[in-house]
């Protein structure tokens, strides 16, 4: 009877950190610290659009370099990798120009609020 009572109490005490664990964290955790990153401060949204776009140049980058070393014959480059960094590459513009239509609209739409 001891071991059922001490299995039960086992059990509860593993469900009550499942629920505190499956709690919506508070919103001080939610929020980022400033200060916590070396002192720097968080990035500004133009350096987190400046980081997104050179990662879009890189991936373009990547995939033209790939293309033109396996088009000129390079043997050490497989088509399998060239297809693939080329859809990257695809895939990274078209999210850029869905993210630029949406700054588009949203600034479109700022600017047609009446004051």
């Amino acid at each position: 009877m001891i071991e059922a009572v001490a299995a039960m109490t086992a059990a509860l005490s593993d469900l009550a950190s499942i629920a505190s664990a499956a709690t919506a964290p508070s919103s001080a955790a939610l929020t980022p610290d400033p200060t916590s990153v070396d002192g720097a401060g968080a990035p500004s949204f133009m350096q987190t659009l400046q980081n997104a776009l050179n990662g879009v140049d890189s991936a373009v980058s990547t995939a033209n370099g790939n293309a033109a070393a396996f088009s000129a014959g390079d043997k050490s480059i497989p088509l399998s990798d060239v297809m693939v960094s080329l859809e990257q590459a695809n895939l990274a513009m078209q999210m850029a120009s869905g993210v630029r239509d949406k700054v588009v609209s949203a600034y479109t739409n700022v600017m047609n609020m009446q004051v």
